[in-house]
């Protein structure tokens, strides 16, 4: 799929990301823009890691014309230091001074020719997880309780026959969480959007000031 040229790109894994992102920046204060064409980042989903980390793709969006600025968001899975030398890979070529080793800070530099590039892991940069784990996080204070259960519902689930993945058990938990609030069931962006998960909390503040400073808004 041939991809726009914008000054200020975001690649990120899937269709969660390019819903979820936009309605955390906006809920921070910063207008996003009403519709693809006015967004003030362009976000880029590809249909899962597999096809964000290929061989050329990261690469070819480092070199599109008129782009500035690029970030990269991935899930750290079950290894960060896997999924970050997956993606120092891919940039080396334009931004060879990348570090070796990942040091649990959001990344953001800037190329020879003013390219700046910026990779956020989720969780939080330190720890394994996904997505769904940071979103777990902005639970609001004093739902700890009812989280653990939605933990312990699941585990019981699985005990008795539930199919889903153990890569998908904080995917379950979290859902599982979301069905119990007012509304039923909501999806993880209308979530953030109708703060039934916290936008606010101090576990985004961190997201969102590497995003604020990546993208100089």
């Amino acid at each position: 799929m041939r991809r726009r040229s914008h000054a200020k790109k975001l690649l990120v894994e899937g269709r969660q990301e390019q819903r979820v992102i936009p309605e955390l920046i906006e809920a921070n204060g910063v207008l996003w823009g009403e519709s693809r064409n006015e967004a003030i980042v362009l976000i880029d989903e590809f249909d899962g890691i597999e096809n964000l980390l290929k061989p050329g793709v990261i690469e070819a969006e480092l070199k599109s014309s008129g782009v500035e600025i690029v970030g990269i968001i991935v899930d750290a899975d079950d290894d960060l230091e896997k999924r970050w030398q997956a993606v120092r890979n891919r940039c080396l070529s334009k931004f060879p001074n990348l570090p070796e080793k990942w040091d649990d800070t959001p990344l953001i530099v800037t190329a020879d020719d003013g390219l700046k590039l910026g990779v956020w892991i989720m969780p939080d940069n330190s720890k394994c997880g996904m997505l769904e784990t940071f979103l777990q996080y902005l639970a609001p204070t004093g739902s700890e309780l009812l989280v653990e259960y939605a933990k312990e519902t699941c585990e019981e689930a699985a005990n008795r026959g539930a199919t889903y993945t153990p890569h998908q058990k904080t995917k379950a938990e979290i859902y599982t969480w979301l069905s119990w609030q007012n509304e039923p069931g909501r999806q993880l962006h209308q979530a953030v959007k109708e703060r039934i998960l916290d936008p606010s909390s101090s576990s985004a503040a961190g997201f969102v000031e590497w995003f604020r400073e990546l993208f100089e808004l």
